[in-house]
């Protein structure tokens, strides 16, 4: 439970923590992105308004520089850093000039290619091939400036590749963080919790001697004075009440042990033939038909006792809760790589809305018949431990008011 507990604390820490920094660096990302588009247009825009006049621009648009700042990135600095070439047309599409001063190893045949895919567009702006293009019109008859996109896409790959680095580097420092809080926010838990099972485990312990002597001189008393009512309704609760203490006390080792069981390979075969031979007698008695399905010969690693003791508590359950002459099936087959083991009965079966909570520790689904049974909601709470403690897995399925199957896969 608390190895649990710790990992949603880390994945939650974690994963709010890493949503937060993807989210700022994405929007980074974009923001530089549409940065250098922006700066890429700024100068499309400034060859066509000085109409093409490429190392000296007569002017600096004004509307296209609000918001980047005069100083910190200019039509020179543009030049350096990218590609561009344009291209003048007259009224009749006839090519005037194509200046490809910008542009190297760039043929006037391949500039001719993008120039007339660009004319044929309707559009203003746009893009053929790895070039943006900006057109307008202009007293001779059109200007066509195109900027090569692989400055941006360069710059994308670049800032990409980096936030990648730092998110690896900032997912391990996040992770060891997450660790550290999840460890300092569980200790008080797992404190209460080692608190609760040796408070359980001690006075499980403290009541086993008074309801030791309570039985023992009742058995005194009703040999002396004979069969008593009040003496069979003392040795009734008694032994009630020893399986309470015998159920807590089984609860509190299976916690303390939940990781140090001791396993060695034994024959599941045998073990659960002879836990189902146990109660065959005991459902003969009570009206039960009674079946079991086991097949040979399969092995498993496990502790052996504690297997047993989750088969007696399905049994147990089964005949509790199945109505005279119901039918109760154990079957044990290993499809697969791992055992599975079903308990099945007829009877009154559990409600949708209950199987999530049956395994909880008390927990009674019908507490008047639980109280007929004489059950106190700890034995499915003890089957589910001891599944745990295995590694394996508990289920309930089944239809209320006719069946219910327990099947545990080990």
């Amino acid at each position: 439970m608390l190895r649990r507990l710790k990992i949603k604390i880390i994945a939650v820490v974690l994963g709010s923590l890493l949503l937060v920094f993807s989210a700022v660096l994405f929007a980074l990302n974009i923001s530089v992105y549409q940065t250098s588009v922006k700066r890429t247009e700024i100068y499309m825009v400034s060859v066509v308004e000085n109409d093409g006049f490429l190392f000296q621009p007569k002017s600096k648009p004004d509307k296209w520089h609000k918001g980047l700042g005069r100083d910190s990135f200019g039509e020179q600095d543009m030049m350096k850093a990218g590609r561009f070439f344009y291209a003048k047309f007259n009224f009749h599409g006839e090519l005037i000039e194509l200046n490809l001063d910008m542009m190297f190893d760039f043929s006037r045949e391949d500039a001719q290619s993008f120039t007339a895919s660009a004319l044929e567009s309707p559009k203003t702006r746009g893009a053929v091939g790895n070039f943006s293009f900006l057109k307008a019109e202009k007293p001779y008859g059109q200007i066509a400036v195109f900027a090569e996109r692989s400055i941006e896409i360069s710059l994308l790959e670049q800032l990409t590749r980096t936030s990648l680095w730092a998110a690896g580097i900032v997912s391990l420092i996040l992770l060891c963080l997450a660790a550290f809080f999840a460890q300092w926010m569980v200790a008080p838990v797992k404190t209460a919790f080692a608190k609760q099972r040796r408070f359980i485990s001690d006075a499980s312990h403290e009541l086993k001697t008074p309801l030791t002597i309570i039985s023992a001189n009742a058995d005194v008393l009703q040999h002396e004075i004979g069969e008593n009512q009040r003496l069979l309704q003392i040795k009734s609760q008694s032994e009630r009440m020893g399986e309470l203490v015998h159920g807590l006390l089984t609860l509190a080792k299976t916690d303390e042990n939940h990781s140090n069981i001791i396993r060695s390979e034994f024959d599941l075969s045998g073990a659960v033939l002879n836990t189902a031979l146990e109660f065959e007698s005991r459902a003969f008695e009570e009206g039960r038909q009674y079946s079991y399905q086991i097949k040979k010969d399969v092995k498993y690693t496990g502790d052996e006792k504690q297997i047993k003791q989750l088969l007696s508590v399905l049994i147990d359950n089964a005949i509790q809760y199945s109505e005279n002459g119901g039918e109760i099936i154990v079957t044990l087959h290993s499809g697969g790589k791992r055992p599975r083991i079903s308990v099945y009965n007829t009877g009154v079966g559990i409600a949708r809305d209950e199987s999530g909570k049956i395994f909880e520790r008390f927990y009674r689904s019908d507490e008047s018949r639980s109280r007929e049974t004489g059950g106190y909601g700890v034995g499915l709470s003890i089957a589910q431990a001891v599944v745990k403690s295995h590694r394996g897995k508990i289920t309930v399925s089944g239809e209320y008011g006719k069946w219910v199957r327990f099947d545990v896969v080990l």
